[in-house]
């Protein structure tokens, strides 16, 4: 939507020419010059007859008119080398001559060769008109040369009655804003304000738009009463482009409040004005505003247009109805606005997320018979959708229809194939899709590897999972920790704890940050095999890296403890792995300090005769205890508590 409010305002022209009135004579060797290097390619003898044509013009030494009035660089370029060489030119051209050059280079997009010739200048104590410098300035912020326009910015301001053109400081402007450099952005229209002419509607327009993508309300706001004066908004432009700010910023209503100002005003809202304050209202849902601005505009003589059709009806799919986004659809239609294939990607998506595939489909066909040109959008849900349903025939079919409309399958067509496949447990058929995407030079993701590994870790397929980490790692696809817990969750299955914990402190020497999951899948798997000392050390290790165990991790470590046998004898070297009483007591303390409602775990009673006395903040003194459940229930307990928070 931002895109569409600066055409609005009126875009300055471009920098004069720079070109003064010629001569009829000079015009007319300038003519008889730009003839001849027109045909110097098909002419070995060009040279001699530029040098026969200005022979009869001894008294013509100025070089400038004559660069020009050429208009291909190659051709201008070519003369100035033979220019230089000539007896008469020999000494370095002058800054007329050379900026001649350099505008012509500069408009015709030829940044390199305008470098050189700008470094030429220098060398030979030259400086470039304000012409051919904003016309230079204005090349570089087009291509996306931040660094090179803002030097000859500067260099430009330094200069008395240098200062860019506003067409050219635009083209600036806009590289600023584009690049999120608002700061620099706003110091350089503050410098064209303050000389006379050198801001306009359409610069300031570049600045507030910057600053209301960026959500900078206030000083977008501030920006347009210092140059209008307090509370004054000039035109529905300007009014249309905070709407969009505040709207983006999720302020909707403040921004419906200022529309509601501007109409008060005497502005007359354009579709422009309601289809940015009807795009916010359905970011919320706010069906019933949007049903009364949409009849608002209608009573005004103005028609919604496809995209305002689009977010009603995507607003709909998402906190309606699908009943109402098909009604908005046959709305639209009656109305005389043809729906384009966004709105049926829209529907799509939204049948597909409810689990209604086959009328997904059925819509899929009806833009087909509009006729309009179905994309991947239109086909990678439905394709996503028949896999998660069991029918990858249908999902297969649709990819080969998709190809044939010359559509080619990318990163995310292919993962909502692979993922699909996955869920049904068609783990091999996901591998011959991983094979044949990479055949066709798409590349899997992190996320792609992440279903496979975690496929073929439930399928028990462990050797194949970490040949698929190595070829991330060769790929230099850097896992994330969600790879990684996955893997160790996957050894833990298949009774590998020596594997699950190599590949748990792997992450450590990769510098990957450990998350509660990868945290959870390692407390599960010493759970598992009995190690609840090394569980709950493993809970030490997670807070001391931020993370406050979760219902998971409470109840998998109560589990852990309640299947536990009788403890091995003193001297047993596995009774290191037994935790005592007092440790799971000590945890059931914090779970019921942090009010954390546990799964009902194991159901099991333990007998605890536990006489602990905690060197530092925590001392207990109780007699004879059971853990029942979730719950400790004393029959016969004196309990001292001095707990430090957790």
């Amino acid at each position: 939507m931002a895109k569409r409010l600066l055409p609005h305002l009126k875009k300055p022209p471009r920098t004069p020419s720079g070109c003064c009135s010629l001569h009829p004579r000079t015009r007319k060797l300038a003519d008889s010059i730009v003839r001849v290097l027109l045909t110097r390619k098909a002419d070995p003898r060009w040279e001699q007859t530029l040098e026969e044509i200005l022979s009869c013009h001894e008294d013509e030494e100025d070089m400038a008119p004559i660069v020009a009035r050429i208009r291909d660089p190659d051709a201008a370029l070519d003369f100035f080398d033979w220019a230089r060489r000539r007896r008469r030119w020999a000494d370095p051209p002058d800054s007329r001559s050379y900026s001649a050059l350099l505008r012509l280079l500069a408009r015709s997009g030829r940044l390199p060769e305008a470098g050189l010739v700008l470094d030429a200048m220098r060398s030979d104590g030259r400086t470039p008109t304000r012409e051919a410098s904003s016309a230079l300035l204005a090349a570089y912020a087009d291509s996306g040369a931040e660094e090179k326009a803002l030097d000859i910015y500067a260099s430009m301001r330094d200069q008395d009655g240098c200062f860019p053109y506003v067409s050219d400081c635009i083209s600036l402007l806009k590289l600023l804003v584009r690049q999120r450099h608002y700061e620099l952005a706003r110091r350089v229209y503050d410098e064209m304000v303050e000389r006379e002419g050198g801001a306009d509607n359409y610069s300031t327009g570049i600045v507030v738009r910057g600053l209301c993508l960026e959500g900078r309300m206030d000083e977008a706001k501030s920006l347009i009463e210092d140059r209008w004066g307090a509370g004054c908004i000039p035109n529905v432009v300007f009014y249309n482009m905070l709407f969009d700010g505040y709207c983006r910023k999720g302020d909707i209503r403040r921004g419906y409040a200022l529309f509601e100002e501007m109409k008060l005003r005497g502005f007359l809202p354009t579709v422009v004005s309601y289809g940015i304050v009807i795009h916010g209202l359905c970011m919320k849902g706010n069906i019933v505003e949007i049903n009364s601005l949409i009849s608002e505009m209608k009573a005004r003589g103005l028609q919604p247009n496809v995209q305002i059709y689009n977010d009603v009806i995507d607003s709909r799919c998402k906190h309606g109805s699908f009943v109402e986004a098909k009604a908005a659809l046959r709305q639209m239609i009656a109305s005389g606005c043809e729906p384009d294939i966004i709105t049926y990607n829209i529907l799509i998506a939204g049948f597909c997320r409810d689990g209604k595939v086959p009328e997904a489909e059925q819509l899929l066909r009806e833009a087909i018979s509009r006729p309009l040109d179905p994309n991947k959008l239109s086909y990678t849900p439905v394709i996503h959708g028949y896999c998660q349903i069991g029918d990858v025939d249908t999902a297969s079919n649709l990819l080969v229809e998709m190809i044939e409309r010359g559509h080619l399958p990318d990163l995310v067509t292919y993962g909502a194939l692979i993922h699909g496949l996955v869920v049904l447990g068609d783990v091999n058929d996901a591998l011959k899709i991983r094979k044949k995407m990479m055949e066709k030079g798409v590349l899997p993701d992190a996320a792609i590897y992440n279903v496979l590994i975690s496929g073929l870790c439930k399928k028990g397929m462990l050797p194949s999972a970490k040949k698929l980490l190595a070829e991330m790692l060769d790929q230099n696809i850097i896992p994330d920790e969600f790879v990684y817990a996955t893997l160790v969750d996957g050894f833990i299955r298949n009774e590998d704890l020596n594997e699950a914990k190599k590949v748990f402190e792997f992450m450590d020497q990769k510098g990957i940050k450990r998350d509660i999951v990868g945290y959870n899948a390692m407390i599960k798997g010493y759970c598992k095999f009995g190690m609840i000392h090394d569980a709950i050390l493993c809970i030490s290790r997670m807070r001391k890296d931020g993370y406050l165990p979760d219902q998971f991790t409470y109840t998998t470590v109560i589990n852990g403890y309640a299947r536990q046998e009788t403890p091995p004898p003193p001297g047993d070297p596995n009774r290191r792995s037994y935790p005592s009483g007092c440790e799971v007591y000590g945890l059931m303390v914090r779970i019921r300090r942090t009010g954390t409602v546990l799964a009902a775990p194991h159901n099991c009673v333990k007998d605890v005769d536990v006489k602990w006395t905690t060197s530092g903040c925590s001392s207990y003194q109780w007699g004879h205890g059971t853990l029942h459940g979730c719950d400790v229930h004393p029959y016969s307990m004196s309990l001292h508590l001095e707990l430090e928070s957790p």
